[in-house]
């Protein structure tokens, strides 16, 4: 139980603060393409605001973590270091935002140093890796100060759970149903205890990687409540509305 309470770190001077991770995929003549190694290589010089994804046809832009405040200016930044990236390819590239990939898109998988990816796609077949890769998401980050806040806090936020996936749906629900191939527990439940949380990753198979857990809230080993169920969009107003809607849930639970 010691172990597995120790993988999530909480910060007390960063609770409330904003985390978002947004997903897009890349396309050369308008066909995505597995570019993220190229496209990461000219985005360097952000440090870690540039991510890869499981597709190597995907890119991620974190911003975070912050203020609810000032998420806005750091979501137009981003936007610009990629306009800025893809001007100077010469339009040899294109990142753009689309909940769902075409049935026929390139599986390859990104070259993960840490052999994680690899060790995922060993695991699973061919449609459940079609399903991953398909799929683009923005997830929301909310700090948390310590274990028994994170819990009590999450277990407040999952009744929210259908109204979230309603505000955050721009596929008519295409993209859950796809979300749901790849990972069929992905309802979250509430805990009693981290007793129980434990108990459940065991079962579950995510005891040594909480990374594992695939359900479209939960607590995430960042020490924040994670919500996973928004859809890739180019709307900053949307993106930042999700963030305060996701703030302001878990802040009433704490005031």
């Amino acid at each position: 139980m010691t172990t597995f309470k120790e993988y999530f770190k909480f910060d007390p001077e960063k609770t409330l603060y904003v985390g978002i991770e947004r997903e897009r995929f890349l396309t050369t003549g308008g066909r995505i393409a597995p570019l993220a190694p190229i496209v990461l290589e000219k985005l360097t010089s952000y440090g870690d605001r540039f991510g890869y994804e499981l597709s190597a046809c995907q890119l991620e832009d974190r911003v975070g973590p912050c203020s609810i405040d000032k998420i806005e200016n750091a979501l137009i930044e981003n936007d610009l270091a990629i306009a800025t990236a893809e001007i100077n390819a010469n339009s040899n590239f294109a990142a753009r935002f689309m909940e769902v990939g075409p049935e026929d898109m390139p599986l390859d998988v990104y070259p993960d140093p840490s052999g994680r990816y690899q060790q995922i796609v060993h695991d699973i077949p061919c449609h459940v890796l079609l399903a991953a890769c398909r799929v683009t998401g923005t997830h929301v980050h909310i700090g948390m100060p310590d274990h028994d806040t994170a819990l009590a806090v999450y277990n407040a936020v999952v009744p929210h759970y259908a109204m979230l996936c309603e505000k955050g749906n721009g596929s008519f629900g295409e993209r859950l149903a796809i979300y749901r191939i790849m990972a069929p527990d992905y309802e979250p439940r509430p805990y009693k205890t981290w007793e129980h949380f434990a108990d459940t990753a065991v079962k579950k198979g995510f005891a040594e990687d909480p990374r594992r857990c695939w359900t479209l809230i939960r607590i995430s080993k960042h020490g924040t409540i994670e919500f996973r169920m928004f859809g890739a969009t180019s709307s900053l107003p949307r993106v930042v509305g999700w963030a305060r809607l996701c703030h302001d849930l878990c802040r009433k639970v704490m005031s």
